[in-house]
């Protein structure tokens, strides 16, 4: 069995792990729940394992963290302390928070993605290939996601213009764009483009085209429940648990 410290317990995705652990509980076991100090949480748990203070969570065998990227820091230290293994689903983290994020790695097993979907990160792996083999065809990025979402574009969308740069031998920032509002000049044949929907209750769309003068390839990964996003981050923990200092992402689980 295992036993998990989760992150943000209060939020979307930590009601949705809550969910699949009290129906799997021969598999894992909730250990401590962390949540912010302005929420309560919903699900019916023991008040001993809620927190709002990672400090005060004993030993686990990995946490899982939804939270925010500003409580990174202290849930790094903790992990750190406790020579714990982390998944972090987390999105919308700055340089410096990414820094830290790798200089950990170097100590604990932690997992990064943006996107635990096992359809999105077979989609990263199909976007790796089409940008390789069709390299002379322009490529724009497509998401929708729903009303609430703060970061935009998404750190899915992020990751899959990454893709794109890296398999292209290009610098991704350089060739990015984000907006061509109020931009008076044709596209640049290298520039990965992006476009952006927020509305409603969109769980979560991605969707990247390769474009040429005669033809056009989509690919496109669509969630249609948030627990598959749950699931996946269930199956990276039990993966993470058995690996050594390093950072994973999903292709490491799904063996891509």
């Amino acid at each position: 069995m295992l036993n998990i410290g989760l992150i943000g317990a209060d939020g979307k995705m930590g009601q949705e792990i809550i969910k699949i652990i009290s129906a799997n509980k021969t598999f894992y076991n909730l250990s401590y729940a962390i949540i912010s100090t302005q929420k309560s949480i919903n699900s019916k748990l023991d008040d001993s394992i809620v927190l709002n203070n990672i400090s005060a969570v004993g030993k686990v065998d990995v946490i899982v963290d939804f939270s925010n990227p500003n409580s990174i820091f202290n849930t790094l230290n903790y992990c750190l302390d406790s020579n714990t293994p982390i998944v972090i689903g987390t999105t919308g983290f700055n340089a410096e928070q990414k820094q830290l994020i790798n200089s950990t790695s170097k100590k604990i097993p932690v997992l990064l993605s943006p996107n635990m979907s096992l359809s999105v990160n077979v989609l990263f792996n199909l976007v790796n290939i089409a940008a390789t083999k069709l390299i002379n065809f322009e490529a724009e990025i497509f998401e929708a996601h729903h009303r609430n979402k703060k970061d935009s574009p998404s750190g899915t969308a992020i990751k899959l213009g990454e893709i794109i740069a890296k398999a292209r031998g290009v610098d991704f920032l350089s060739t990015a764009k984000f907006t061509r509002h109020s931009s008076n000049e044709i596209r640049n044949k290298n520039e990965i483009g992006f476009s952006v929907s927020r509305g409603g209750n969109i769980i979560g769309k991605h969707q990247v085209s390769f474009i040429s003068d005669n033809e056009i390839l989509k690919l496109t990964s669509e969630i249609s429940n948030r627990s598959s996003f749950a699931y996946g981050a269930l199956i990276a923990a039990k993966f993470l648990v058995n690996q050594k200092a390093g950072m994973y992402d999903m292709s490491d689980v799904l063996k891509l």
